[in-house]
């Protein structure tokens, strides 16, 4: 199950630290910015500095945007995802800064993948959560999968969303993403593995009731 993640923004007292990922206060220097160049001091307006209170390392934010360190961290992926998966959100979050457009585009093949492995056989994206939806998926995930389909396809097809615009937009989408595994793979992985440890007797007793409960077959 992921932790909670603020990601860096300018001006915040506190947010989740690009190199030590931990969420800690912010000690900000703004105003007047001097970098030292060639053995002189030159000024660089619009320049902001903000140290980390837990690991005294820095981020440079040039008229209010982060420029170091490139990578913004988000939330780990849920381990229960498949493999393929994991790397799509891993390169995700590599180039959210970069390009947030094609973090969006990246996190809507990850669901795509998850839908696939789901939902197997032939059908688009939007067909494949129907299904799913069909098949009893609750309201608030089949919105987060939505969600994560419209603005991810946003991001490869330009619409009324500007993705460049609102990057925090697609960090809320790495979330999400985390979100649908933990309801969709980690709890009913957890259900069963507690379900499996009850004695063989009441699992037996268990699979004859359900067994007088089907209707029979003609």
């Amino acid at each position: 199950m992921s932790t909670p993640y603020t990601p860096p923004a300018f001006e915040e007292n506190a947010f989740n630290c690009s190199h030590c990922h931990a969420f800690s206060n912010m000690l900000w220097g703004i105003g007047k910015t001097y970098v030292y160049r060639s053995g002189s001091t030159v000024e660089v307006p619009n320049l902001a500095i903000a140290r980390c209170a837990h690991c005294s390392r820095y981020s440079f934010w040039y008229e209010e945007e982060m420029i170091y360190p490139m990578d913004i961290s988000v939330d780990d992926p849920n381990t229960d995802l498949p493999q393929d998966v994991i790397d799509d959100y891993n390169e995700a979050a590599s180039i959210l800064q970069l390009s947030p457009k094609g973090a969006g585009a990246l996190l809507r093949l990850a669901i795509q993948k998850l839908c696939d492995e789901l939902e197997p056989g032939d059908g688009d994206l939007n067909e494949k959560i129907g299904k799913l939806v069909g098949r009893g998926l609750d309201s608030k995930i089949q919105q987060a999968l939505d969600i994560v389909r419209v603005i991810g396809n946003e991001a490869v097809h330009p619409g009324q969303i500007d993705i460049d615009e609102s990057p925090e937009t697609v960090t809320q989408l790495f979330k999400l993403v985390n979100l649908i595994a933990q309801r969709m793979l980690t709890e009913p992985k957890e259900v069963q593995e507690i379900y499996n440890q009850l004695p063989p007797a009441k699992l037996a007793g268990i699979a004859d009731r359900d067994k007088k409960q089907s209707p029979a077959i003609e």
